[in-house]
């Protein structure tokens, strides 16, 4: 029973296989000739085997191809991050460049506040210098 299922299995698989040949070199309707049970059992390994190479080479692929994308989407997931961390540290700079620059204006002004009063103070000491000297002499 089992090797007629096979035999049949087999000779679908013949009758498939010279249909899609035959209408691929442009002929229609050809007739398909049964083989005998020997060589539809052979050609049955045949097809199996290759069906079998063919599918862990897709599968293959496939598997090769996930990972690949899964590899390239951690690797953009870390770029993401790392671009992130990049944009966080900019503000950062920013905002201490700001405060340096506020810093850097207030002091400046406190200094000029500074000279200010040591152009006064100079002034004075000139004005106590000369009503000194003028009254000593």
């Amino acid at each position: 029973s089992s090797g007629i299922n096979a035999e049949y299995g087999a000779q679908g698989v013949h009758w498939i296989d010279v249909s899609v040949q035959t209408r691929l070199m442009g002929a229609r309707n050809a007739k398909v000739y049964k083989l005998n049970e020997q060589v539809a059992l052979e050609s049955g390994a045949e097809f199996i085997s290759e069906f079998f190479l063919y599918s862990l080479g897709a599968g293959l692929l496939l598997w090769e191809y996930t990972r690949s994308s899964n590899k390239e989407e951690a690797k953009e997931a870390a770029r993401k991050v790392e671009l992130e961390g990049l944009r966080t540290d900019i503000d950062v700079l920013k905002r201490a460049a700001l405060d340096t620059e506020f810093t850097v204006d207030r002091q400046a002004a406190e200094i000029r506040g500074l000279e200010r009063q040591l152009g006064v103070l100079h002034t004075k000491l000139d004005k106590l210098k000369n009503s000194g000297s003028g009254g000593g002499d």
